[in-house]
């Protein structure tokens, strides 16, 4: 029963994969091509990192955007410690610490203090940013270490580094979310933070350790985002929170916590990466990449209210 459920809730966003699948492959034979959708999951990778780390925020009752601005951060630090000859291994353990450390600080306002996550992580999101511009000041820093821009740029087994990271973690994190007693808790919190807590989870500390696991994520995001610009850019990842957040809805996954899953994050980002290298094959304005994306969220959110709508009104037969 639990898994027809869980294939209901993929169905607006399997519809919408579909749709777009058959219209960009009509429009471009190129499309469905090993080397256009192994390009999609290159350039989308950083977004998708992210999406994976926010959606363990969203399914424990929060949100973050915050995550852009973790990218850009880590970026700056990372090339100012490149820069004084710190060590590459050094310097990807510092930027993951550094990504843990910001979502820590998120999570104890948010759990322990009551901040809202919405306002708190904005804020997090501005101080941060500014900070990311200060230390840079604005400039572009190039000249980077090969052995850096491996996670960016690099193969393995002649798959691109980014795309292998992809298929390890989304399954990797899916069998946490599911199979571990730290998924159970977080998806008991998103449902009920307050029963959650009576049946004895550490409600605090499984929001706290939410949003420090998307901080590390975002870190990730952050050092294979910068490989892959060769460069560092404090402008880097502008925006990139809100089009993960929009995979997670699309993916039929509730932003208001405690039902989803990680294969819906990982339909909803290749919905959002089929939309913008369909929408260049087949040389339409990028001016109406987001009117087009808006629509497709739109749609989306429009089906899983349908569908929802009608469980309650089967449910509601049921109990008479």
């Amino acid at each position: 029963m639990r898994k027809k459920h869980l294939f209901r809730q993929y169905v607006p966003a399997l519809a919408m994969l579909l749709i777009l699948t058959v219209v960009f492959a009509a429009g471009s034979p190129q499309f469905l091509t090993v080397r256009n959708l192994s390009n999609i999951l290159m350039q989308t990778a950083p977004m998708c990192i992210l999406a994976i780390g926010l959606t363990f925020v969203v399914l424990c009752g929060h949100l973050d955007l915050s995550g852009g601005a973790v990218i850009a951060m880590v970026s700056v630090i990372s090339g100012v410690l490149l820069k004084a000859n710190v060590p590459v291994p050094a310097v990807f353990l510092l930027a993951i610490l550094l990504g843990a450390g910001i979502g820590f600080l998120n999570g104890f306002c948010v759990a322990l203090l009551g901040m809202s996550s919405f306002i708190l992580t904005i804020a997090t999101q501005i101080m941060v940013r500014g900070g990311a511009m200060a230390i840079s000041g604005g400039r572009t820093l190039y000249g980077l270490p090969e052995a850096f821009l491996l996670p960016g740029m690099g193969t393995l087994f002649r798959i691109p580094v980014p795309v292998l990271l992809l298929l390890i973690l989304f399954p990797v994190m899916e069998l946490v979310l599911r199979r571990t007693v730290f998924g159970y808790q977080v998806i008991a919190v998103g449902e009920d933070r307050r029963g959650a807590q009576m049946a004895g989870v550490n409600s605090p500390l499984v929001q706290i350790e939410c949003f420090t696991l998307a901080g590390v994520f975002y870190a990730l995001a952050g050092i294979i985002l910068t490989g892959q610009l060769g460069a560092v850019v404090a402008s880097c990842g502008e925006g990139m929170e809100m089009t993960a957040l929009s995979c997670i809805a699309i993916g039929g996954i509730s932003l208001s916590g405690g039902r989803g899953n990680l294969v819906g994050t990982f339909l909803g980002c290749l919905i959002i990466g089929f939309l913008g290298s369909g929408i260049n094959m087949l040389n339409l304005s990028p001016y109406y990449t987001n009117v087009i994306r808006g629509m497709v969220i739109f749609g989306a959110l429009l089906m899983e209210a349908g569908r929802i709508l009608l469980q309650k009104h089967r449910e509601g037969e049921y109990d008479v």
